[in-house]
């Protein structure tokens, strides 16, 4: 398809970029509900202590509901908030969240190995992580 606007001058199309730029991280920056975070970070020490059940199977249906559970809580917040696949800019938030759930893969294949106290220590460790990284990102949103 072809256009009949001329080209832009490299400043307009400089200012143009950086608008979309502006732009995109004011979505990506957008504040959360509060009470997302503390229901996230109980969500994922839950997700982290389903290894502790007695029964595999007992396990894995919980762990899958707390892990739809999960999706759907921050997919519906996101479309609350008007940006429901956007993920924060912070970087600090972003690796916190990461190491987070690093624990809780590391704590579901544990279970395996019979190793209560690390699942522990790792339901631990991801609540933590998380808390942390929240603690983060609200700040960082709500300059």
């Amino acid at each position: 398809m072809a256009t009949i606007e001329p080209d832009p001058d490299p400043r307009e199309a400089s200012t143009r970029l950086k608008a979309v730029a502006d732009a995109r991280r004011a979505v990506r920056d957008r504040p959360w509900p509060v009470w997302l975070y503390p229901l996230n970070a109980l969500l994922l020490g839950g997700l982290a202590l389903a290894g502790l059940l007695g029964s595999a199977m007992l396990a894995t249906v919980v762990a899958l509901v707390l892990g739809v559970a999960l999706a759907a809580l921050n997919y519906r917040a996101g479309r609350l908030i008007g940006t429901p696949f956007a993920i924060p800019s912070s970087t600090g938030f972003r690796a916190l969240v990461a190491a987070s759930g690093a624990f809780v893969i590391v704590s579901l294949f544990t279970r395996a190995a019979g190793l209560e106290w690390v699942i522990m220590v790792c339901a631990v460790g991801a609540v933590i992580c998380y808390g942390l990284g929240s603690i983060l990102h609200y700040r960082s949103t709500r300059r």
